[in-house]
């Protein structure tokens, strides 16, 4: 079938069926012929019936982002990225639109989540490689000498997880965790598995380190990486211990004094 054959044969259904869910693939077809009007137009109109197709949000962003009409485009992508935030080319269109609009900060962040989800990416690699760069000036100089990471990081109760699991994430850890993945895009993988085990020491086990560590364990030998694991196991047990053992000390100190009191009585 031609893609004629195929547009009038959906032109036909859509006719018939307005709500149907077929109006994204012949929108796709209108726009491969640079039909933009007629796209918009049965984009528009098909959102109506299906105000959550996350494939129609990002085919009326990409629509205005022909247009030049950036601003417009980033309400749909924006719905289409809370919808589905797995969904990397709503941040990949996303990312183009502020890119376009110059406004790096933004691209970066967009372009970072395509590369979360989509590692090979080749226009978000080489776009993360560059905003990096650009935007370097937001972080702090000891950041990119690798330095120790500060012992106020230990401190911030958004560090503390219980069975709730973490509330949050630190911003200091966020901002590493930014400069890591530059690290990778830069190729400079041993750097970035360095600085993802100074963070462990500091942080612990968090969603976000681990999952870049699951990202470069290809790099990595198996007989390197399990020691540093065990090493982190045992440090988290030893901390645990030492913290039952000042409760039982508490705790005996306590009865002891009861003790005494009621003895002297």
């Amino acid at each position: 079938m031609t893609q004629v054959d195929e547009i009038e044969k959906l032109q036909i259904e859509l006719a018939s069926n307005p709500k149907s869910a077929e109006f994204t693939r012949l929108a796709e077809l209108y726009l491969g012929r640079e039909l933009v009007t007629e796209a918009e137009q049965l984009v528009t109109q098909s959102l109506k019936f299906h105000p959550r197709s996350v494939s129609g949000l990002i085919l009326l962003g990409r629509i205005f982002k022909i247009k030049k009409n950036l601003e417009a485009a980033l309400f749909p992508l924006s719905e289409a990225t809370k919808l589905a935030p797995e969904n990397w080319r709503a941040w990949a269109e996303m990312g183009e639109a502020f890119l376009e609009m110059k406004k790096a900060k933004q691209a970066l962040s967009s372009f970072k989540k395509v590369l979360f989800l989509n590692p090979t990416h080749p226009l978000a690699r080489k776009a993360v490689a560059k905003l990096e760069v650009l935007t370097a000036d937001e972080y702090d100089e000891d950041l990119f000498q690798m330095q120790q990471l500060p012992e106020t990081h230990l401190t911030q109760p958004t560090l503390v997880r219980e069975e709730t699991g973490w509330t949050a994430t630190p911003d200091g850890l966020m901002r590493i965790i930014s400069y890591i993945d530059a690290l990778i895009i830069r190729n400079e993988q041993q750097k970035a598995i360095d600085l993802l085990n100074d963070c462990t020491k500091k942080y612990g086990s968090h969603p976000e380190i681990d999952s870049r560590r699951l990202q470069l364990s290809s790099y990595e030998k198996s007989a390197f990486i399990q020691p540093k694991l065990d090493a982190q196991s045992k440090t988290r047990r030893h901390v645990i211990n030492e913290k039952k053992m000042k409760a039982l000390k508490e705790l005996l100190r306590r009865i002891e004094s009861q003790a005494s009191h009621l003895l002297s009585t």
